[in-house]
């Protein structure tokens, strides 16, 4: 079990390029942290300084409370895994997993019976023998896990581990991951370009962008109360209006400045008949989402989200929508 304390940390790359930009995070022991962001964010510039393979330009990470900035990647007691299987094809399954083991010296008996663990504990109990080339995408994935995990890691990291899975492969494996690091008392950090996968595995979430981290927060608390437009946006699909573009509903304020933007949810959406009081809006996507229509509607030259249940609506209905309470962000 051990915490991570990340301390104004910046990673400034030979170009000039500021990758991350004054982090401050504390994982606490066992805690399941998802980073998320848009491409370049700066959440696998982060991953990879807490492995070790970037050094930092300034600041400090600390892994159960000993500073690990200078200390290479092998002596950091982590276990990572790629979106890439990266199984040796020329190994059996056996010498895959034990890589980690081999190099630590550790002795043959010792070896055989930490992979026979490490396999029984991610669903290959029987695999020892196989050969990658002969298991599934799945499987290898597997693999990769149990090479992560075999070495007794305090921190997994993982780096869109499941994206390169096909769904319902993927869910599977998600399910099966939050349950062993549970189990094992892990503390992880993943990193995915996946909403939906962020908000169902992590207990907290990590929102990254230019470099900067925008929020910490539970799932129920990313999406119930985004810290700034730009988070409901990317984690919401928030419409953004300058305040005075829509007469809307009093909106819920937050931040503290002059100009004020508006974020409008999906579940702000309300939609109507066409004709009813409200402002009229056209239907121009429809999407089947697990029992619900998930819309987008023009109105007035601005695109919206909403989600609808019942009969399915045309794109090119004409329908009204009205906006309630959309939160508000003073800048």
């Amino acid at each position: 079990m051990s915490a991570i304390d990340i301390h104004d940390l910046t990673v400034t790359f030979p170009d000039g390029t500021v990758g991350l930009s004054g982090i401050e995070l504390q994982v606490r022991p066992e805690e399941f942290i998802v980073l998320i962001g848009a491409s370049g964010s700066g959440k696998t510039t982060l991953l990879r300084t807490l492995a070790g393979f970037l050094t930092p330009s300034a600041g400090h990470v600390a892994i159960g409370g000993r500073d690990v900035t200078a200390v290479p990647p092998e002596k950091r007691r982590m276990g990572m895994v790629f979106q890439q299987h990266a199984v040796w094809p020329h190994m059996s399954v056996a010498r895959n997993v034990e890589y980690p083991l081999r190099r630590a010296g550790v002795g043959k008996r010792e070896r055989g019976e930490r992979v026979d663990r490490a396999l029984e504990l991610v669903g290959l109990g029987g695999f020892a023998r196989r050969r990658p080339d002969s298991l599934s995408g799945g499987q290898r994935q597997r693999v990769a896990l149990a090479r992560a995990i075999v070495a007794d890691p305090t921190v997994l990291l993982l780096d869109e581990a499941l994206s390169a899975l096909d769904e319902p492969l993927r869910d599977s494996l998600r399910r099966e991951l939050v349950t062993l690091t549970r189990r094992e008392g892990l503390t992880t950090v993943h990193v995915t370009h996946d909403r939906t996968e962020a908000l169902a595995i992590a207990d907290r979430v990590v929102v990254l962008g230019e470099g900067r981290i925008q929020q910490v927060a539970t799932p129920q608390e990313l999406v119930s109360r985004p810290a700034t437009a730009e988070v409901a946006a990317f984690i919401a699909d928030a419409t953004l209006l300058d305040a005075t573009a829509l007469p809307v509903a009093p909106s819920e304020v937050m931040g503290s400045g002059s100009t004020l933007t508006l974020a409008v949810l999906p579940h702000m959406v309300e939609v109507l008949p066409a004709g009813a009081d409200g402002i009229p809006a056209q239907v121009r996507s429809v999407l089947y989402d697990a029992g619900d229509w998930s819309l987008t509607l023009d109105a007035l030259g601005t695109v919206f989200r909403a989600t609808v249940r019942g009969a399915r609506p045309e794109v090119g209905d004409p329908v009204t929508i009205r906006i309630h309470r959309p939160l508000g962000y003073l800048t």
